[in-house]
């Protein structure tokens, strides 16, 4: 990964986009020593949101599959203290 101070990249600004754009480099701007931001690349964004994507596909199918479990009307009526048809007791 390359750094820059917010700086330098303002000054090189064409240079710093071409190490993320055409090089694949990862660029992280700084500010007062800190992270500021990164640059990379549109095809590493796309990666990256495919997998984030897919990650959450993945989390969606293990919760849908935990929820189909039912539970019989009757059940549920007791529980709240109703008759099996949901009228009051």
């Amino acid at each position: 990964m390359t750094t820059y101070t917010l700086s330098e990249a303002r000054a090189h600004l064409g240079k710093v986009v071409n190490r993320a754009r055409y090089g694949g480099e990862i660029v992280e701007l700084t500010e007062h020593g800190e992270p500021a931001a990164v640059l990379i690349s549109p095809e590493r964004l796309a990666y990256y949101r495919q997998l984030e994507d897919a990650r959450d596909l993945a989390e969606a199918e293990r919760v849908s599959a935990q929820s189909r479990a039912t539970v019989p009307h009757a059940e549920v009526a007791a529980q709240f203290g109703l008759a099996p048809d949901g009228r009051p007791l």
